[in-house]
């Protein structure tokens, strides 16, 4: 056996001895009961049930329950079967086969087969078609339908990751008959082959999902209906959850997480997680383009102080990376102190010696943006940043601000390896690049690191990649965020995981007898 085969078995094998993909290692708390509907509040719009292209909080949930993926990242980190049963790759990882299941049928009755996974990665691969996932896939040179129930990719260089990028998840399976169509329509209608169907689709009010009743996993899902409730009002959000009108919050806010938590008939989750706000500084406008500038708001951010007071505590300090510590090939990062002195003489240096007054711009949704503006404002004065907050709808910020502004917040979940975090943001064509930070060596660091079989190897040229980032500074990171959620004594088997992608909805049922 192949030394890639025995250091990369997990990946490789596809755990071939599982049938279906369970919630991993949780056991069941009782005997499942079939029936009822599972109310989930959220606070931000579900603007479009496009599996390309979403990216909102509220979005994921609904495409984990309308699409499956041909493998799906459970609550270990680690790929699982989902449409494919299993998978091998040959000696050097530059050909992947993937092994279908045998009897899925979209909503609408139609047969998945191979055709379908096809026309999916190559909807993917496009560079015509907004797609969030093709950042951790662009190695894949050809997607072949070997016949009705295996698919081969062939790739332009070794990628011991391929699994976890077919579990990405903007990479759910469309039907080949929906990418031959009208792209647009995606936005509103949903054909999957996920636990779920679309039953109602309102974006401002709800968004109602139903049963699958030819959903692959036997007996499954055990909820007869979904219903995603947008509350914009956070206060009406927790009101309505304690009362018991919703079953979960998808969300909880930090300055709320204890007296839920200390509620009666209450399961409030909190879990360590790569989740994390930044400060986007576009470094093809000035004052950003000068390191100095970006390094003096570094030393301007009092980290542990934003953590007690924004996060209640339900986090930690983090270095000015994106790379969490959960994440394979993390290194460690030197602790950042607050320095109001020392960034008043980077200023100085960079020819700012009176300061600099800027305008930071924070989405209302969630919350933790605004907060985190504020809490840079207070901090970063004694440095001699004069900074004004402007905040705006969230919907506002998306169309006007995001991926254009110079100086905003911005917020992301974890990602499951280090390659597909920085092609996410950081290289130079990364599916959201939004701070024009543009190095070749770190573009080519990144690229040989997911072309390396050998472990070792990979963890000596993610270390460089990150002593990079750390000394160009394209993002201001000050902390890693817990991700909260509850849900209330009735709802058995709700589960959260550090990246907030996945949900396992079908393993999800109520016992309100």
């Amino acid at each position: 056996m192949s030394y890639f085969t025995l250091t990369r078995r997990h990946v490789l094998m596809g755990m071939a001895a599982a049938a279906t993909l369970p919630s991993v290692s949780f056991g069941q708390s009782g005997t499942p009961i079939s029936g009822g509907t599972l109310k989930i509040s959220h606070s931000t719009r579900i603007a479009t049930l496009n599996v390309l292209s979403l990216s909102g909080p509220a979005e994921y949930p609904c495409i984990d329950m309308l699409y499956s993926g041909l493998t799906r990242t459970g609550l270990d980190n680690q790929p699982h079967p989902d449409l494919a049963t299993s998978w091998e790759a040959n000696e050097d990882a530059t050909e992947f086969t993937f092994y279908l299941r045998d009897g899925v049928t979209f909503h609408d009755g139609t047969p998945f087969t191979s055709a379908d996974v096809v026309a999916t990665f190559e909807a993917i691969l496009n560079p015509d078609i907004a797609s969030s996932a093709r950042s951790v896939l662009t190695m894949v040179d050809k997607i072949e339908a070997v016949d009705d129930l295996t698919v081969k990719f062939i790739l332009s260089a070794p990628f011991a990751d391929l699994p976890y990028s077919t579990s990405h998840a903007n990479a759910r399976i469309l039907s080949k008959a929906a990418l031959e169509g009208d792209l647009s329509a995606l936005d509103t209608t949903a054909n999957g082959t996920g636990p779920f169907k679309l039953e109602t689709y309102d974006s401002a009010r709800i968004v109602r999902l139903v049963k699958n009743e030819n959903y692959y996993k036997p007996g499954q899902p055990y909820l007869d209906a979904v219903e995603m409730m947008l509350f914009p009002d956070l206060a009406a959000e927790t009101a309505n959850f304690l009362s018991g009108t919703t079953d979960v919050m998808l969300t909880v806010q930090q300055a709320a997480y204890a007296r839920i938590a200390e509620s009666a008939g209450i399961e409030a989750q909190r879990v360590s997680s790569g989740r994390y706000v930044c400060i986007v500084m576009r470094q093809d406008q000035e004052p950003w383009s000068d390191v100095r500038v970006r390094q003096a708001l570094g030393l301007a951010i009092d980290r542990q102080l934003l953590v007690d007071i924004i996060l209640e505590g339900l986090g930690r300090p983090a270095y000015d990376s994106i790379v969490a510590p959960e994440i394979e090939y993390y290194t460690d990062k030197p602790e950042i102190m607050y320095d109001p002195e020392g960034a008043k003489a980077l200023l100085a240096e960079a020819g700012y010696p009176d300061g600099i007054k800027a305008t930071i711009v924070a989405s209302d949704r969630p919350a933790i943006r605004a907060q985190t503006a504020i809490a840079l404002q207070q901090t970063a004065a004694a440095a001699g940043f004069d900074l004004e907050i402007k905040t705006m709808p969230h919907d506002t910020y998306l169309a006007e601000e995001w991926m254009k502004g110079d100086f905003y917040i911005g917020y992301w979940g974890m990602q499951p390896t280090i390659d597909a975090t920085y092609n996410l943001l950081l290289t130079s064509e990364a599916s959201y690049q939004d701070t024009e930070w543009k190095n070749a060596e770190f573009d080519s660091l990144v690229a040989e690191g997911r072309a390396t079989i050998d472990p070792a190897k990979r963890a000596e040229i993610y270390a460089k990649a990150q002593e990079l980032e750390l000394a160009d500074k394209p993002y201001i990171v000050p902390f890693f965020e817990d991700v909260l959620t509850a849900s209330s004594e009735a709802t058995k088997e709700w589960k959260i995981a550090p990246i907030s992608r996945f949900y396992f909805v079908e393993d999800v049922w109520l016992d309100k007898a």
